[in-house]
């Protein structure tokens, strides 16, 4: 009888959050799209190029990664790829585009869900935000060591 009655709570409580995630989820969604016909999202990677230049990634980065911050690799990975075929993009450019949104892929959504959850969200943001901005400057900082130097040659 035990078992019943935690498997009964503990469907109910992942039931309930799943709620929690929808009602999240769904209105984001929706507002992206909304953003995007209104031409907010354009403006809104406009603004993330300038930062993308401090950590020198070129401003053709900012759609594919407006889109990851948001909503997500899974999601804008059409996005993500149609940047990538379309552009002469380098290996450098692209090694430091995926190290800063495999660690920061939907801060947005993530954050959103994590408040919800009543997790402070500006600690969801710090949390994730500064070791990823650190971790691609860094990189950067490598990347472009081994091309003066030459050592980063991979054949």
């Amino acid at each position: 009888m035990l078992l019943w009655k935690t498997l009964v709570q503990g469907l109910s409580a992942s039931f309930l959050a799943l709620g929690k995630i929808a009602l999240i989820l769904f209105p984001l969604l929706i507002l992206i799209e909304i953003a995007k016909e209104l031409g907010w999202l354009d403006w809104a990677t406009r603004k993330v190029a300038g930062l993308l230049r401090r950590l020198e990634l070129p401003e053709r980065a900012a759609l594919p990664l407006a889109a990851g911050i948001i909503i997500g690799l899974t999601y804008s990975a059409g996005i993500l790829l149609g940047a990538v075929k379309e552009k002469g993009w380098t290996e450098r450019e692209l090694t430091l585009l995926w190290i800063f949104l495999g660690l920061n892929h939907a801060i947005i959504e993530d954050t959103a869900i994590f408040a919800a959850l009543g997790i402070p969200a500006l600690a969801v943001l710090l949390v994730r935000l500064v070791p990823t901005v650190l971790v691609t400057w860094g990189m950067a900082r490598v990347l472009k060591s081994q091309e003066l130097t030459g050592t980063g040659d991979v054949d």
